[in-house]
Formats: structure tokens, C-alpha cells, sequence
């Protein structure tokens, strides 16, 4: 009876062997799941009247790719900001450490406001970073690649009467 009992443990425990390993996988998807409902809190409570195309589209493909590509998502309003603050103390009080979060402004004259932004230049923008996050993620073929920087580029030179020769 109690080599029964000896065995029994024994088996229990072997059978919790690997178990550390399962949680470690499951722990990106939770904390992006986490992100998901944060960012639709987020939104819901600031709104997405006034929100950058842009900012929008980086954050949904960030959570469409699992949020595991490594982006650098830089709110450029007031009501961006308040809800990227918003969802990273969500995601802090979640327990994901503050390198999981997308946010990440670089310090560069290049960077452009979206209030400063013309129309076409936020159109271009949005391309450029939907580009960037399909080739970091591998979801382009060369010839796919090769097409949306054609668009991409096209839509920089933001000449207005070429804007439906972008979209081919």
C-alpha cells in the first residue's frame, strides 16, 4: 500500500514535468490578450474620434501579430497619449514588464505630428509603418514587399491626381 502511495506520487509528479514549460508559452498570449482588452477599454473610454490612422492601425496590427513584433508606436496627440499611458498601467498592474508595451518615441527631426501632417503625408505614414510591421513579421513575399513600397512611395510623393495609381 505504500509503495502504491510512493508510485502514485511519483507518477503525479513526472506528470507535472513540462507543465513550467506550458505556462512560459502561454504567458505571451495572455499578456497579449491582456493588451487586447486594454486597448478596447482604451478606446472606449478616450474614444477614436480624433486618434491617428496611423496610431490605430500599428496598435491593431500589433495585437494582430500576437504582440510579439518589435514596434516603436509614438502617440502624437493628447488623446493618444492618455491612452497609451492608460494601457501601459494597465498592462504594468497585468504584470507585463514595460518592454512588452509598443510605445517608443524616437528623438528625431524627422518625426512629424499628426497636426502638422498633411493629409497625404499621414496616408504615407500609415503605409510606411504597416510595411515595416508585415516585414518584420515575415508576411510578405519579395514581390508583395516590392508592390506596397511602390504604393508607399507613390503615396509620399503625395501628388493628389497620381492618389489612384497608388491604390494599384
Amino acid at each position: 500500500m505504500k509503495l502504491q502511495k510512493i508510485l502514485f506520487a511519483i507518477a503525479l509528479i513526472l506528470a507535472g514535468i513540462g507543465t513550467p514549460a506550458a505556462e512560459e508559452t502561454s504567458w505571451p498570449a495572455e499578456k497579449c490578450r491582456g493588451f487586447a482588452e486594454a486597448w478596447g477599454r482604451a478606446l472606449e473610454t478616450y474614444g477614436s474620434d480624433n486618434i491617428n490612422y496611423n496610431f490605430l492601425a500599428q496598435n491593431e496590427n500589433f495585437i494582430a501579430n500576437g504582440c510579439t513584433a518589435q514596434v516603436g508606436i509614438c502617440p502624437q496627440s493628447d488623446q493618444e497619449l492618455e491612452i497609451a499611458n492608460a494601457i501601459t498601467f494597465e498592462m504594468m498592474n497585468f504584470g507585463a514588464a514595460s518592454t512588452f508595451l509598443p510605445y517608443r518615441c524616437e528623438t528625431s527631426s524627422r518625426t512629424v505630428k499628426v497636426s502638422e501632417a498633411s493629409p497625404q503625408s499621414v496616408e504615407a505614414q500609415l503605409c510606411r509603418s504597416q510595411l515595416e510591421l508585415l516585414l518584420r513579421g515575415g508576411k510578405l513575399t519579395e514581390d508583395e514587399a516590392a508592390v506596397f513600397e511602390a504604393q508607399c512611395t507613390c503615396l509620399e510623393r503625395g501628388d493628389r491626381e497620381d492618389r489612384a495609381a497608388c491604390a494599384q
